[in-house]
């Protein structure tokens, strides 16, 4: 080889070394002496005492512990209303009333159905008495008369009988027709002449002494009217019987020879098949009603009976029912905030006055889905009304709905809180505005230290880098109580006065200066104190 070739060859790898050497220090010389040295302090914390308070806020509205809307159970027209809005009303006082004719007619029809019911069970149930024996068997006794009667051949003593009374009738208007006998007018017209003359011998005794006063001449007065009197009967007796009978007294003759005859006839005929089945029929019903009183009632008649009373008490209550239904009743106390009808209108089972409970009222409220954690039943509940800016009223929360409700547009946990309104003696609204304060957690004169110096450990456990007087770290196990975005209450395993790490803080020409507090310090002595 040449050394014109050999040359070619040796320089350019010379100028490949010194290039590499130049790179190297470079890197690993120049550079990391140029870099600025970077100094690391530990930032702490002189532990203290203070207040922390967990709240949640939102809005609500002052509602009524309780609304009731009330109507009449049937319908019908409103005769009376005793309530206007606003009044106060006490449990059990009718608040109207509809017109309750029908239901008055209905109540005491269902009365008397049932002491109708309850007397037929009654006798049932009651011994039978001599006197109903008796007339039950009189009846009986009497059927069984028509039906022989009517089945019985006559004896010849009905025959004779009857026989006997067409004769006699007969022989009336034979008598009536033929007039009286000669003898018997004679006879009556010497009647007439006695009395006559008897009349003319008391006038003649009355004339003699009219004119003396005494009891003479009242006697023979008497005497003188009596002869008088019955001369003028013996006159008409006469007249009678000259003038003959009377049309109505054969009228009445021929009347009972029908009668006789007819009770002759009925001796010899056949009796009616009809009037037969009657008498038959009669005579079953009074031996079975005869039969019935000698044993008693039977078990079913009983059983039925008892029914019929049961029908008519439901009955009874059913129509005390419906005029009670005819009152509106306030089934508990509280104040009237409507009233939807006039006395004269029909109304129906529509609500026509609600009331409302606004002495202990409630504030529905709503905070937002992220502030669950802080609604709890007990927890205490602060209430600034719009209309009364410069009062604060306090709550608990009494309740807490167990779904989500959306208020403007926004998912929200729907609570419900008492409201003490002894503080400040103002009459509230129903459905006022308020904003509220949920007080989710307070701790007071607690020992606080920044979230900075917690040390998680564990679900639950957490850890702090308590600094001692010769500026070692001591890692020390705390019990945490409440926390809010900046602090965090400690319950044990530190004391007021107490110096705790925050973190390391490294400081340098190129660092900015804020915090890392999620470091664990690289220097110190470490020892793990337990928290209790």
């Amino acid at each position: 080889m040449s050394r014109k070739a050999y040359l070619s060859i040796l320089i350019p790898v010379f100028v490949l070394l010194v290039a590499g050497g130049g790179y190297y220090y470079y890197q690993n010389v120049h550079l990391p002496s140029q870099e600025p040295v970077e100094e690391e302090t530990i930032t702490t914390y002189k532990v203290g005492r203070g207040d922390l308070v967990i709240t949640a806020s939102g809005s609500g509205t002052l509602i009524p512990s309780n609304e009731l809307s009330l109507g009449f159970r049937s319908s019908g027209v409103l005769v009376e209303l005793m309530v206007q809005v606003g009044d106060e009303v006490e449990a059990g006082q009718v608040l109207a009333r509809l017109d309750d004719a029908d239901a008055q007619d209905q109540l005491s029809s269902a009365k008397i159905n049932l002491q109708k019911n309850e007397l037929t069970l009654a006798n049932l149930v009651e011994d039978v008495g001599p006197v109903e024996l008796a007339a039950a068997e009189i009846s009986l006794s009497s059927a069984n008369a028509g039906l022989t009667k009517l089945t019985v051949e006559p004896t010849d003593m009905e025959l004779l009988s009857a026989q006997e009374n067409l004769k006699s009738a007969q022989e009336r208007l034979s008598d009536l027709l033929d007039g009286p006998d000669q003898s018997v007018v004679d006879a009556a017209e010497a009647n007439v002449t006695l009395a006559e003359y008897n009349v003319q011998i008391a006038q003649s005794a009355y004339d003699r002494i009219a004119d003396q006063p005494g009891a003479g001449a009242t006697r023979q007065a008497m005497d003188l009217w009596q002869a008088t009197t019955n001369y003028e009967k013996a006159v008409a007796e006469h007249q009678e019987l000259l003038q003959g009978a009377a049309a109505e007294d054969i009228a009445d003759a021929n009347s009972k020879i029908a009668l006789a005859q007819a009770q002759m006839d009925a001796l010899f005929e056949e009796p009616d098949a009809d009037e037969l089945a009657a008498a038959e029929a009669k005579v079953t019903q009074a031996q079975t009603q005869f039969d019935e009183l000698l044993a008693g009632a039977s078990e079913n008649d009983l059983a039925s009976a008892q029914l019929n009373v049961d029908q008519a008490q439901l009955n009874l209550q059913s129509a005390r029912r419906t005029l009670d239904n005819t009152m509106l009743i306030a089934p508990s106390s509280g104040t009237v905030t409507a009233v939807a009808a006039d006395v004269g209108e029909s109304v129906g089972s529509g609500s026509i006055i609600t009331l409302a409970g606004l002495d202990e009222p409630l504030v529905k409220f709503w905070v937002e889905e992220a502030d669950l954690a802080s609604v709890v039943r007990g927890n205490a509940v602060s209430f600034v009304f719009e209309a009364l800016p410069d009062f604060t009223y306090s709550g608990i929360i009494e309740s807490v709905d167990p779904v989500l409700v959306t208020v403007d547009g926004t998912p929200a946990v729907q609570s419900y809180a008492s409201i003490d309104l002894s503080n400040h003696p103002i009459s509230l609204l129903s459905g006022m505005n308020a904003e509220i304060e949920v007080i989710a957690g307070e701790a007071h004169n607690a020992i606080l230290v920044p979230l900075q110096a917690l040390r998680e450990m564990g679900p639950g456990q957490y850890a702090v880098f308590v600094v001692d007087s010769s500026g070692e770290l001591e890692m020390r196990i705390v019990e945490v109580g409440l926390k809010d975005f900046v602090n965090a209450e400690i319950k044990s395993g530190l004391e007021a006065g107490e110096t705790v790490s925050l973190g390391i803080e490294t400081t340098g020409d190129t660092v900015d200066g804020t915090q890392d507090s999620s470091q664990v310090p690289s220097q110190g002595i470490m020892r793990i104190i337990g928290g209790g």
